[in-house]
């Protein structure tokens, strides 16, 4: 077999990755006490008595684990700098693993300054899923527009309406069906506004796009001060229950995360399946690609080029839409700009993701867990702030962009205004 030679991305990512392993080994391992100690629970697999298999806490010294990590994390580095830097992205993904798991490690361990004594991995892991959910919803809804050439960073724009309208039927209806269907067609309408300005009237669409969320973001909260606070009955607070899939809901550790989840949570792994497939095993997929690559070339064998913008990108908005509906199914009811920027990680993850759904998954799943650490960590008293933890979507999304982690390469006619000849 064959290796690729170390290009110059590729020996930058190695050296980072590389510098990581030491930080984890040096500062998380050898900077840990001699005697300290780390617990893991899995606590919501043990809550119900009739499940088949019991999972007891797993007690491990930390020091030598993270020691062991830090390793693993130089070895792919070090593996990256001398084999294969094509495949430096996933190492990296890899290598950012490890790096939480290890923070997890260190965050909890015992004796330490940590309040919570131990880490519940399975409540992690049900926590991040719901976050990367709503990233996948998100990430999706950015391939369909930008393989087409449609740049959509209203994504976050999606999420707040769909959110909004979606409280306001399911606080009236008790029906997530319904919700579900009106923050897909609120989501659409806004693919629409997008599609309409960007291709009839060849506006820049970065511009568009923040213009609609700084819009959307502004409306709700008006419509939230005047509409939902004096009739909290529009607002009740609805969370949509799970949907076990029975035995397999019962496996311990990945039963409850994946298998023990919304309708939501399943309709988002159908579409990757199903945007898989149509783009990449189907003509109309063909089309789509082609009209993101080379218009021009798309046109001179017979494909509406604009009639294909404008469906993929109003197809993208029903599917943010449904997120952000998603996303208030499970926080219960809607405040202002709760969405806290997801819409811009979905896009980050669209990028880490290379513009393909598989991808895209990896990234959202890897995004929605350091999401969920900046949050969680503040409860383990770590000297690291949170807002650095929540800043790592955007700084891998830069280091990809800048060509630092492989290369990655947006369709040739991504945010590129077609005019007919």
């Amino acid at each position: 077999m064959t290796t690729t030679p170390v290009n110059g991305r590729g020996r930058v990512i190695a050296v980072l990755m590389m510098a990581l392993g030491l930080l984890v080994a040096m500062a998380f391992g050898f900077g840990s006490a001699g005697n300290a100690h780390s617990v893991f629970t899995f606590a919501p697999v043990n809550i119900s008595g009739d499940r088949p298999w019991h999972l007891g806490d797993l007690t491990v010294l930390t020091r030598w684990w993270n020691v062991v990590l830090g390793l693993l994390i130089i070895a792919l580095g070090v593996e990256t700098w001398v084999r294969r830097p094509k495949a430096a992205l996933a190492r990296f993904g890899g290598a950012a693993i490890f790096f939480l798991v290890a923070l997890l490690f260190w965050a909890s361990r015992s004796p330490g300054p940590s309040q919570v004594p131990f880490v519940n991995v399975t409540s992690v892991l049900t926590g991040s899923s719901a976050i990367a959910m709503v990233l996948i919803f998100g990430s999706l809804s950015g391939v369909l527009c930008e393989r087409a050439g449609v740049v959509n960073i209203a994504i976050e724009g999606q999420f707040i309406g769909g959110a909004f309208f979606g409280s306001v039927i399911a606080s009236t209806t008790n029906n997530f069906i319904l919700a579900a269907l009106g923050g897909a067609v609120f989501g659409a309408l806004l693919g629409w506004l997008l599609a309409f300005l960007a291709i009839r009237y060849l506006a820049d669409q970065v511009i568009i796009g923040v213009v609609l969320v700084t819009t959307m973001s502004s409306l709700t909260s008006y419509l939230n001060l005047q509409v939902l606070t004096p009739y909290p009955n529009l607002n009740i607070g609805n969370t949509v229950a799970t949907l076990p899939i029975p035995l397999l809901d019962k496996i311990p550790l990945i039963g409850p995360v994946l298998f023990n989840e919304t309708g939501f949570f399943y309709l988002a792994i159908l579409l990757v399946a199903v945007v898989s497939f149509a783009l990449f095993r189907t003509r109309w997929g063909l089309r789509v690609r082609a009209v993101g690559e080379h218009p021009k070339a798309a046109e001179s064998v017979g494909i509406n080029v604009a009639r294909t913008r404008y469906r993929n990108v109003i197809m993208g908005g029903a599917v943010a839409g449904v997120g952000g509906v998603a996303f208030m199914a499970t926080q219960g009811q809607f405040q202002p700009d709760y969405t806290s920027g997801l819409g811009y990680v979905a896009l980050a993850a669209l990028i880490f993701g290379r513009w393909t759904p598989s991808g895209a998954v990896v990234a959202s799943v890897l995004f929605g867990l350091s999401a969920y650490l900046a949050n969680g960590l503040q409860s383990y008293s770590v000297p690291i702030s949170s807002e650095f933890i929540g800043m790592f979507p955007y700084l891998v999304t830069i280091a990809v962009v800048a060509g630092l982690i492989g290369r990655v390469r947006p369709p040739a006619a991504d945010g590129i205004p077609y005019q007919r000849s």
